[in-house]
């Protein structure tokens, strides 16, 4: 498969340039063909380097409520996606319906077409239709998966909300500091210099750590620089991410909102697969594959292997611990009663009330120890100052 770029003319005459994916030269003339389109010239892309569009939750939210929008409407979905890549504002939807258009005229089908690009859809997301295909309710399942994402959305929102404040107290601390030793400690340090006086021990914990800053300030830089990246590039590796994973699972607080986070977007996922008609096989391992967290990933996986051994998912959730007792009674009570799915639902959505709850509860530790660290820092600000000062005026009247 290879990128063009072309030019053709509509049934109005109107010139209409684009992308598209295909075999060959013939592939793309006939494709065009049925559009309705004639092609004039075209061009082979060498360097596709993003091309490819990688969708955001919000954009496949979107997408995904234009494609359920083809189907209820009674319009061909080849017609549809057609019109929503000549038509679509969002460039990125644009050039996605092109792609999976070219893939359904080469005669395959939505999930297997969507399948060819896991970066556009996720694998929950391919599942959910292939069921949906399967069961030939697929206007249902586009509206669970439209709901799932809808959930995606609230609960980054709620998140990212809760985490607006600590972030902006770090920022003040980080440019009050920044404009200390950058522009004001620098001209004061000159001044106790030129005076020659026997400066007191904040003044000179100030002096020798400005002094540290200005002569090592590429290394402080580079320190700065090389610790994400280190941090990145352990990440990249299994054997370090599983080290990152585990630490920040042990951290107070943090390994507990992180637990949590990850296991409301499992049942989610679960419950979502579940409803839609997917088999427990493939229900199981794709929930546990939206586990960003590997140790949690290993335990999820643990009751994938358990279920397929023919064990209830209540007790094969015991066995790999780190649950508690309320969450088991519940699945083992919508096993028996065949309420499952809404079962599941429900805990996820007890873990999502949960996650702001953690939230508030670490702000609560963090911002005394904030507020601490940023009083220290202009106490000892203020007593570099004026205890030099005292000390100067003294010198002067003796």
């Amino acid at each position: 498969m290879a990128f063009f770029s072309y030019r053709a003319i509509d049934e109005g005459s109107r010139i209409i340039k684009g992308r598209i994916e295909v075999s060959d030269e013939n592939e793309l003339e006939e494709s065009l063909n049925l559009k309705g389109l004639t092609l004039i010239d075209f061009s082979k892309i060498i360097f596709s380097f993003g091309i490819r569009p990688k969708l955001t939750t919000k954009d496949l939210l979107n997408f995904t409520y234009f494609l359920n929008l083809i189907l209820s409407s009674g319009v061909s979905i080849m017609s549809g996606l057609s019109d929503m890549a000549r038509q679509s504002i969002n460039r990125r939807l644009s050039l996605t319906a092109s792609l999976l258009h070219s893939r359904l005229e080469s005669g395959r089908s939505i999930s297997e077409s969507m399948s060819e690009y896991p970066k556009l859809f996720p694998s929950f997301y391919t599942s959910m239709v292939r069921a949906g295909e399967a069961s030939g309710n697929l206007e249902q399942v586009l509206n669970d998966i439209m709901a799932h994402l809808e959930w995606q959305i609230k609960l980054k929102k709620d998140v990212r909300a809760a985490l607006a404040y600590p972030v902006i107290v770090l920022t003040a601390i980080v440019s009050l500091i920044t404009i200390l030793f950058v522009f004001v400690m620098p001209k004061f340090m000159k001044i106790l210099a030129d005076l020659k006086v026997d400066l007191p021990l904040p003044t000179k914990i100030l002096v020798y750590t400005v002094g540290f800053a200005k002569g090592y300030w590429p290394f402080i830089v580079l320190l700065v620089i090389l610790i994400p990246l280190g941090i990145r590039f352990a990440y990249s590796i299994e054997s370090g991410r599983r080290i990152i994973d585990m630490l920040i699972l042990k951290m107070p607080l943090t390994g507990e909102l992180v637990r949590k986070l990850n296991h409301s977007r499992y049942f989610r996922t679960f419950a979502t697969l579940y409803r839609s008609g997917l088999s427990m096989n493939e229900t199981l391992k794709v929930s546990a594959a939206v586990v960003k967290n590997t140790i949690i990933s290993d335990a999820f996986g643990r009751v994938t292997n358990s279920v397929l051994g023919g064990e209830q998912l209540n007790r094969a959730l015991k066995d790999a611990g780190g649950f508690g007792p309320l969450l088991i009674s519940m699945v083992e009570i919508g096993e028996k009663t065949g309420t499952l799915d809404n079962t599941i639902m429900r805990i996820s959505d007890m873990y999502d009330r949960e996650v702001p709850e953690t939230l508030k509860r670490i702000f609560t530790i963090v911002e005394p120890i904030i507020i601490v660290l940023l009083g220290g820092l202009v106490l000892l600000t203020l007593a570099s100052f004026f205890l030099s000062l005292y000390k100067i005026v003294g010198g002067i009247h003796r």
